[in-house]
Formats: structure tokens, sequence, C-alpha cells
């Protein structure tokens, strides 16, 4: 049986002692009980288990911070438990405090070997409990953070400030890869038609807010996994899994009623649309990108809306 209270609130990268969530397993309720009475007073949100089985369904359900681990158990010891859970994506992160009457130095040699960061030695006080706990949630924190921030960096590096789609440095990147994997997909170009006369026209400050509603109808009127950039100036670019050629159409008309409907489709701003169906992969980037220009302006130069080649 399983002993829950409130789970952590998400969405905090330095947490408060409120937000983190603390597993303790140990088979006996006494112990269970004093490490609540003194986990209780600074306040962290607490799930309990009486054995091995339990303790894994717990961190599956639920948001852990932190185990406390009984080693002796019945069914699976704190050893075992602890090996199952470093062997998984999903927990191997959660850091593992060990509860043991043991002193014996291969033991807690072995809980460091299966994937411990700390022991507490049974009958355990309350001082120390609460100290080994703070500095190891103080640490688990700090680390979330700089993970936080490696991802928001990384994400930035690969984004279009103005639009947030994908900036030009990553769209070549996937050219390249979907290139490698020697497999057909769509290369679309698009671009806005006579951009300069629309800056003329409504300003530095409108026309970058044409750019944004253009990039979110463009995004939004495309296939979830597709890859879509803003390249330079009013160009964008797609990279499309070989879809049919039906199936290309109605992604160019969902996306001009969606333009439509928005109003931003006028005689002052229309726009260019290339379909390149890439089957050689011995293609560089450079001739898919010259293609591309090459095309778009024989769309323009024709009076068309769109081409597909």
């Amino acid at each position: 049986m399983i002993f829950y209270s409130i789970l952590m609130n998400k969405g905090k990268i330095l947490k408060t002692n409120n937000n983190f969530h603390i597993l303790v397993v140990d088979d006996e309720k006494f112990n269970i009980e004093l490490a609540s009475y003194y986990l209780n007073e600074d306040g962290y949100n607490l799930s309990f288990a009486l054995n091995a089985k339990d303790a894994i369904e717990s961190v599956s359900k639920y948001d852990i911070d932190l185990i406390l681990l009984d080693i002796n158990m019945p069914d699976y010891d704190g050893f075992k438990v602890c090996k199952i859970l470093k062997e998984d994506s999903k927990t191997k992160d959660i850091p593992v405090i060990f509860l043991t009457a043991q002193t014996d130095i291969e033991y807690i040699s072995k809980a460091f070997e299966v994937g411990g960061i700390d022991y507490i030695t049974k009958p355990f006080n309350g001082v120390e409990l609460k100290a080994r706990v703070k500095i190891h949630l103080k640490n688990l924190a700090y680390l979330q953070e700089i993970k936080h921030k490696q991802s928001k960096l990384a994400q930035l590096s690969i984004t279009d400030p103005l639009t947030k789609l994908y900036n030009a440095l990553y769209f070549d990147s996937q050219l390249i890869t979907y290139q490698r994997k020697m497999e057909n997909f769509w290369f679309v170009y698009i671009k806005i038609d006579r951009f300069e006369k629309v800056n003329t026209l409504y300003g530095f400050s409108g026309a970058n807010k044409i750019i944004r509603v253009f990039s979110k109808l463009l995004k939004k009127s495309s296939p979830s996994n597709a890859i879509v950039a803003k390249l330079h100036g009013a160009s964008f670019a797609i990279i499309l899994k070989d879809y049919d050629l039906k199936t290309m159409k109605a992604f160019y008309n969902n996306f001009t009623l969606e333009l439509s409907n928005k109003k931003i489709s006028t005689k002052d701003i229309s726009f260019s649309i290339v379909y390149h169906h890439v089957t050689d992969s011995s293609e560089s980037v450079h001739t898919l990108y010259k293609k591309a220009q090459t095309n778009i302006q024989r769309v323009q130069d024709n009076g068309d809306k769109y081409l597909f080649i």
C-alpha cells in the first residue's frame, strides 16, 4: 500500500521546501513515521512506501525529487531498487539516500556503487536527516537550474529572435541531415513579394508585425513534424516528409486560407512558393538554395503563385 500527500508544484527551477517531493521507503512503519515527523518540520511534500514494488510504482506515478531508501526489505532490497531506478532514463537522475543499520565499509561501498549519493545510519536523528536531505536537494536545485539555462541557450542558438521559428543555421543543418538519410523529402521555399515596398508602406515596426503574423500562420498551417524556418529578409523555408502531391497542395490551400482570414494577404502583400521534391541526395545545400531562388524568381516573373518541381 502506498501512502502519499500532495504533489509538488511544477515549472520552478530553484524550488522551495514545499515544492520538493520526497519518497520515504522503509518496511518498518516506525521509521516512516519518524522520518515524516522530522521532514514535515521543513515543509516537504512526502510520499511513503513499505516495500520495493510500491516504491517503484510511486516513482513512476509521481514527480519525486529525492528518495530515502531502506536497504533491508522483504522482497527486493534497496540495492536492487536503486539499480532498477538508475537503469531507467526517466528516473536515473533522482538522488537516492540509503537508510541502513549497517556500518560495514563493504556494505556502504555497495550503496555508492549502485548509484546512491549518501547514506544515513539507523536509528537516525532528526538533525542529521534534515541536514543531509537539505544539502542534496539544494544541489539538485542548482543542477536543474544549470540544465534549464543550458537548454534555453541551446534553443536560442537555433531560433530566429523575431519569429521564434528555426533560424537559417539550424535549417541548413537539417537539410544536410535529410540528404544524408538518402530519403525523398520536400524542400519548400517561400518569399513575401516586393517586401521593400511593404517596408516603405508600413514602416519597420509594421513590416516586422507582418513577418511575425506570416510566420505564425505558416507554422500553424504546416504538419506538426515540419521544420519551419525564417531564412533572411522575407524568405522562409520548410522541410516536409515525402508526402504525396495532393497533401502538398492541401498545405498550400490551408496556408492561403489562413492568410486570407487574417487579412494579411492584400494587394500590397503577396507571396510566392516553390515546392521542390528532393529525390537526389547528392545535391548540396548550396544547389538546393540556388534552384529555389531561381524558381521563385520564375514564379514572380510569370505572375504565378506557386510552382512544383
